[in-house]
């Protein structure tokens, strides 16, 4: 994953309250800071989700207190950014749509066939 060799060091400052948190998260995780900070500049600098180059729009939402605890709780478990939850759930679910209507598609042309056949072979029949 991250490559291994020679040591070069980060000094930054945070808020108190995102230290906190960053604390709380690599204290549970059995973490150094070190390893923290060099696993999210590697996920930023690698994204598991690669955007396409173009324009970008902001698509902003609120969700109850509890859903976003879970959300949160996900994301640290598998390592993702709440942009890569999103855009993953968003692409499955668009890439899914786009299979049902090829499916529909399918069995429009497929019953537009049945009707000619079925016509062809009324006319053939008089």
């Amino acid at each position: 994953m991250m490559p291994d060799g020679e040591k070069k060091g980060i000094t930054v400052k945070i808020d108190a309250a995102l230290h906190a948190e960053v604390r709380q998260y690599i204290d549970s995780r059995n973490m150094t800071m070190a390893d923290f900070v060099a696993q999210a500049l590697y996920n930023e600098l690698h994204p598991k989700i690669q955007q396409e180059v173009g324009n970008m729009r902001t698509i902003a939402f609120q969700v109850p207190d509890e859903m976003y605890q879970r959300i949160k709780e996900y994301l640290s478990r598998h390592s993702m950014t709440q942009k890569e939850f999103c855009l993953g759930l968003i692409g499955a679910e668009l890439e899914r749509d786009q299979q049902i209507i090829e499916v529909q598609h399918e069995s429009e042309i497929e019953e537009v066939l049945e009707e000619n056949e079925e016509e062809m072979d009324m006319e053939m029949t008089m």
